[in-house]
C-alpha cells in the first residue's frame, strides 16, 4: 500500500526519478502489459508494422512522452470513440480519392525518403517536394517534416515508421491513408494501474 500511494501521489516528473517506484510500476505493469498491450505492440514492446502499433522502446513518439502524456493516451486511446481521444487528424487516402496520381505519389514517397536522410532519386524527389506543400502535406507534418505531435504527424526527418519506411509501404500510407486505433481503458483499468502502465513505457524508452 505504501509503494502504491507513492506512485500515485509523486509528482509525473519526480516518479520517474525513483528508482523504488519505476520497479514498483515495473511489477505491477508487466502483466497488464502482456494481457492488454501485447499483441499490438509486442512482449518486446518493440511494436509491429503489419499493424502499424509504435515501438515504445524507441525515443520517437507521434503524440509526445512524458507520464501524463502516456497517462492520457492509456485512458482515452487515439481514435478510440471516446470524447477525449486523440482524433484531430488522419492520413487521408491520397490515391483512393484520386488527389495525386500513381505518378506523383511515388515522386512524393522519393521526397520523404531524402527527408529521412537516405539516397532518393534527385529528379522524383525534388517533384515530390513541389507536391509536398502543393498537397498541403506540411499542414500535418510541417514544412520541414519534422512532424506534429498535437495531430500524431510522422517526423519523417526520424527514419522511424509504424508501418514501415520502404518505398512500397511509404506508397501504400499515403495511396490508401492510415487510420490506426489504440483503444481507450478508462473503465477498465484502474488509475494505479494507468499510471503504473504509463511509468513503464516512459522508462522501457529511456534504457
Amino acid at each position: 500500500m505504501r509503494m502504491e500511494t507513492g506512485l500515485m501521489t509523486a509528482s509525473r516528473e519526480e516518479v520517474v526519478r525513483r528508482p523504488e517506484l519505476v520497479r514498483f510500476a515495473a511489477r505491477q505493469a508487466r502483466p497488464l502489459f502482456t494481457k492488454h498491450c501485447a499483441e499490438c505492440h509486442g512482449e518486446d514492446l518493440k511494436g509491429r508494422q503489419g499493424s502499424g502499433t509504435p515501438n515504445l522502446t524507441d525515443k520517437v513518439w507521434l503524440y509526445g512522452d512524458g507520464v501524463f502524456r502516456l497517462e492520457r493516451d492509456i485512458l482515452y486511446g487515439v481514435r478510440s470513440g471516446h470524447q477525449k481521444s486523440m482524433d484531430l487528424a488522419e492520413m487521408r487516402a491520397y490515391g483512393l480519392r484520386g488527389q495525386l496520381s500513381q505518378t506523383e505519389i511515388r515522386n512524393l514517397v522519393q521526397y520523404i525518403i531524402r527527408l529521412s536522410g537516405r539516397p532518393a532519386d534527385p529528379e522524383a524527389a525534388s517533384l515530390g517536394r513541389e507536391l509536398y506543400f502543393r498537397a498541403l502535406c506540411d499542414d500535418c507534418h510541417s514544412g520541414d517534416g519534422r512532424g506534429n505531435i498535437d495531430y500524431g504527424a510522422t517526423d519523417f526527418t526520424a527514419n522511424t515508421w509504424d508501418y514501415g519506411g520502404d518505398p512500397e509501404s511509404l506508397y501504400e500510407s499515403i495511396y490508401y491513408g492510415r487510420h490506426g486505433i489504440m483503444p481507450a481503458f478508462i473503465g477498465k483499468l484502474s488509475l494505479t494501474q494507468i499510471r503504473a502502465l504509463a511509468v513503464y513505457v516512459q522508462t522501457a524508452s529511456e534504457r
